[in-house]
């Protein structure tokens, strides 16, 4: 014990700290792209939700109540119409940067903004027309307990939504 009184550690440099902290940064990044690469999916994004893209086909509650491998199934056979849908949404792109011009500009133009805003709307509804179609063919290969338990669902769900006509004033 006497012995290790009188000797001293050799302090660690700074260079070397430095190195350490930079090979845990990299160390952490790259676990972090393989982690994402795993959870996240890969290209065709199989193992990810696909919620938002069901969003985009205007689908509400009913693509909420699907489940991950219903509303991929969904997004699949919306895709069959792949070109007509990205024509639908390049549109809405292309509106709703006609919009933000519109209000965007020194004078403000409310014929413009109003045009945009409704051409949006009819390309929304072909998003939406694509979406309901694709959900019908899926609910259509449904067996009649898998849309009962779909049904019993959305209803579950809607529980929590009051009927219009049921609202307090």
């Amino acid at each position: 014990m006497a012995d290790n009184l009188g000797t001293s550690r050799k302090k660690t440099g700074r260079g070397i700290k430095i190195a350490l902290g930079v090979s845990l940064a990299v160390n952490l990044v790259i676990l972090g792209l393989i982690g994402g690469a795993i959870f996240g999916g890969g290209p065709d994004r199989a193992p990810r939700d696909r919620g938002n893209e069901v969003q985009t086909l205007g689908l509400g509650l009913m693509g909420r109540v699907l489940d991950r491998e219903g509303r991929a199934d969904v997004i699949e056979r919306a895709n069959a119409n792949r070109a007509e849908m990205r024509g639908s949404r390049d549109a809405l792109l292309l509106a709703t940067r006609d919009f933000v011009a519109a209000v965007e500009a020194e004078e403000f133009d409310r014929a413009a903004a109003e045009a945009a805003l409704a051409a949006q709307r009819q390309f929304v509804g072909d998003l939406q027309s694509f979406g309901h179609t694709a959900l019908l063919d899926h609910i259509e290969m449904m067996t009649a307990s898998e849309r009962a338990e779909f049904a019993s669902d959305l209803t579950r769900i809607l529980r929590r939504h009051p009927r219009p006509d049921e609202r307090r004033p």
